[in-house]
């Protein structure tokens, strides 16, 4: 069975996805549960998805 040779780094990249996102749900979540963000943490997100689906499909 052929390994992804690019795991590796999809898995890093989906644990630094999570560890931003918490980090950013803990910094802007207010009290009264209301997520207040700029587009910026949306933008780097989607980067990072984008990253990792491009690393899974070049072979």
């Amino acid at each position: 069975m052929r390994r992804h040779k690019h795991l590796h780094l999809i898995v890093f990249l989906a644990m630094l996805l999570v560890v931003m996102l918490i980090v950013n749900v803990i910094l802007h979540v207010r009290i009264y549960v209301v997520y207040s963000s700029g587009v910026g943490p949306f933008f780097f997100t989607g980067l990072i998805i984008l990253t990792m689906v491009a690393l899974y499909f070049k072979r």
